[in-house]
């Protein structure tokens, strides 16, 4: 199972903008860690770019943050070990 994101390429006016997302595929594809949700592949069709992602099923730390508020001295080592 994968997740996806979706940018629709009307939101890219801006040249900088779309550097932004070709710069975020580019260092994705290049992060190995365990820690991090791994890159799949990307592509784009004439509306869309899509980058597809494994499937988090542990949520992700953004999740766990806006559950929780905070996390404990002991978990953000464990986490950013």
């Amino acid at each position: 199972m994968y997740a996806a994101k979706v940018f629709r390429k009307s939101s890219f006016i801006k040249a900088r903008a779309k550097q932004k997302l070709q710069k975020e595929i580019k260092i994705h594809k290049n992060l190995k860690h365990n820690n991090i949700v791994k890159f799949e592949h990307h592509f784009e069709d004439g509306e869309n770019i899509y980058i597809l992602l494994h499937l988090c099923v542990n949520k992700t730390m953004s999740d766990l943050l806006r559950r929780r508020k905070r996390l404990t001295e002991f978990e953000v080592r464990c986490y950013a070990r």
